[in-house]
């Protein structure tokens, strides 16, 4: 590193704007590529399985959605920073790594980029459930949740391949207080005890309760740690949707994100020019905290209700019957709100397949960045290629008869769990191995990077070996 720093100038930071220096309702003015994530993010994991656990296990499964929601939040802001403070992304540097060139964003790109069409596949066929709930057009037929999927996918490409980063975010952010306010609304009437929600908190391992047994063999055939780990890998996202959430930044031009030949070696290490590149984390630690506080309380909220109302009544939602049963949770007030719910549902997964295009193509970008850097990559043609291979992949995925809850289970604990534990660990081999002293995370952080890392890589190595071959 002391050879690159005699040859490449340092940069300047910029001073920060006025809204990243102002107080809470000026930080406001930032919220942008976090509401992309949690309208991307709140998908499958919020809507589905969230609702699962609490008609399989009542109010006592809060403890997974605090913990994916704050190791996940941590990873992501370690990501963001190390691109506003080193002007680089963090692909950039793990390919630094020692041994073998570029083994780190190789591995990490490959998780990332094998979920893709398979994320696209589960998404779109959990909106045709929705499109067959509402409509009853392909009720009963193999072709109905594929016919609606392949729907889907196919305007959303068109969509990807005409709009600008500036629409996706006033876009998402729509569709993300569109989802607020629905599941919000659903909550309210439901009543749940909000006691119990809170115990559930601390974190324990329940049994399954006794009449799963006959009713939902193929549930209780896995041990309940699987069905732990298919929501901590879905809530919030994962490998393949933070890569790109962290190259957004570049969008908003925080700190030395606008540089376009960054690095640890660059960073200027004068007393004045670090306290301004360090007052620029403001922003990306309020995008970050807003963007997992919605996806805490999308997922919570749904958590309740399947609580509240399936779980008395031993109801579960499986491959079969995704969103049936969740009229029920406006439905117990009036029939005719259940319509309202069914627009909540369908705008929150759709935000989240239309969001999935853009943020991917991001996620492909970065890699390519770092392991080719001398290449001129054109990212309006890599985004072109990303989208064909995403739907494409993910039509050929939806037409084999594949369902949402099996492509969940089985790509959830690699790129939800695993791979994000490979990120912390990887952001702190960074921050020790190339940022300057000056720089670098303090203690407090650097512990919660560390825990979260490890109980990720742990979690995410055992439920995906049994996830695949158990």
């Amino acid at each position: 590193m002391a050879t690159a720093a005699a040859t490449r100038a340092e940069f300047v930071y910029p001073p920060p704007s006025p809204e990243i220096s102002g107080g809470l309702l000026a930080l406001l003015k930032v919220f942008g590529p976090g509401a992309i994530i949690a309208s991307v993010t709140v998908g499958t994991g919020e809507t589905i399985f969230a609702p699962r656990m609490g008609a399989l296990f009542g109010y006592t499964m809060f403890w997974v959605v605090l913990t994916a929601v704050i190791a996940k939040g941590l990873l992501v802001y370690g990501g963001m920073r190390h691109l506003v403070l080193a002007g680089e992304h963090p692909m950039a540097a793990w390919a630094r790594f020692p041994g073998p060139r570029g083994w780190v964003p190789k591995l990490i790109g490959a998780v990332a980029v094998i979920s893709f069409p398979l994320w696209i596949a589960a998404l779109s066929d959990a909106v045709g459930s929705i499109c067959i709930w509402v409509t009853g057009v392909g009720a009963g037929q193999w072709w109905g949740r594929p016919f609606w999927g392949t729907a889907v996918i196919l305007a959303t490409m068109a969509l990807t391949l005409v709009q600008t980063y500036d629409v996706l975010e006033r876009v998402s952010f729509g569709f993300l207080a569109l989802k607020v306010l629905f599941v919000l609304a659903a909550c309210l009437v439901v009543r749940p005890d909000w006691l119990a929600a809170l115990l559930g908190l601390l974190p324990r391992v329940p049994a399954y309760p006794g009449w799963a047994a006959a009713a939902y063999p193929e549930i209780v055939s896995r041990p309940p740690i699987l069905e732990i780990a298919t929501l901590l890998g879905t809530v919030g996202g994962g490998v393949q949707d933070y890569i790109g959430y962290v190259g957004c930044v570049r969008e908003k031009r925080w700190g030395a994100a606008a540089e376009p030949d960054g690095g640890p070696d660059r960073m200027p290490v004068e007393p004045d020019q670090v306290r301004r590149g360090r007052s620029w984390l403001r922003a990306p630690a309020f995008d970050v905290t807003s963007s997992f506080l919605a996806v805490f309380v999308m997922t919570g909220l749904f958590m309740l209700l399947g609580a509240a109302v399936l779980h008395p009544q031993h109801q579960v939602p499986t491959n079969a019957d995704l969103y049936g049963q969740q009229a029920q949770f406006l439905g117990v007030v009036h029939p005719a709100l259940v319509p309202v719910y069914q627009a909540g549902i369908f705008f929150a997964m759709l935000g989240a397949v239309y969001g999935c295009f853009e943020v991917y193509a991001r996620t492909l970008f970065e890699p390519a960045r770092a392991l080719w850097p001398s290449r001129a990559w054109s990212f309006p043609r890599l985004r072109l290629w990303n989208t064909l291979y995403c739907g494409l992949g993910g039509l050929l995925i939806l037409w084999t008869g594949l369902r949402t809850v099996t492509v969940v289970t089985i790509v959830s604990p690699l790129s939800g769990v695993l791979g994000c534990g490979l990120w912390c660990l990887a952001m702190l081999w960074v921050d020790r191995a190339q940022m300057p002293a000056a720089y670098r995370m303090r203690g407090g952080l650097r512990a919660a990077m560390l825990l979260a890392g490890l109980a990720m890589a742990v979690a995410g190595a055992y439920t995906t070996y049994a996830a695949w071959f158990g």
